[in-house]
């Protein structure tokens, strides 16, 4: 595992310093031949930082939902019920995304619960 850590470690890194390059290259080329302020320089490049994590808690969560249990146990009955994913916008520290969740509806309860919050002995 620590192998394969390592390997996607320095890949992200390569990738990063290209993506890192091609966004400086692609401001000088909106901002033209004026010199900016240091504001026209960060802030573009904080928007920017926002976006990609947005975009890493959106897979990150879909991928955890994905790993949901295909039933799961109403927390107040007991019975077990088909579990499905729902995507809603969630806002984030980062801005607005699309939180992928699993979610249960019990009908004899007449409620909706999430089998993510019942896991690793949280109650």
């Amino acid at each position: 595992m620590d192998a394969k850590r390592e390997q996607l470690k320095k890949k992200f890194e390569h990738h990063f310093e290209q993506a890192t390059r091609l966004a400086a290259e692609i401001q000088a080329l909106e901002q033209g031949d004026q010199v900016p302020h240091f504001d026209d320089i960060e802030l573009p490049a904080h928007e920017l930082g926002q976006r990609f994590s947005r975009g890493i808690q959106e897979k990150r969560a879909r991928e955890v939902a994905l790993k949901k249990p295909d039933k799961a146990s109403c927390p107040h009955c007991r019975r077990k019920y088909p579990v499905e994913i729902e995507v809603r916008t969630v806002h984030s520290m980062d801005g607005p995304i699309e939180l992928a969740e699993p979610v249960a509806y019990c009908r004899r309860c007449r409620r909706r619960f999430f089998p993510s919050a019942f896991c690793n002995g949280v109650r």
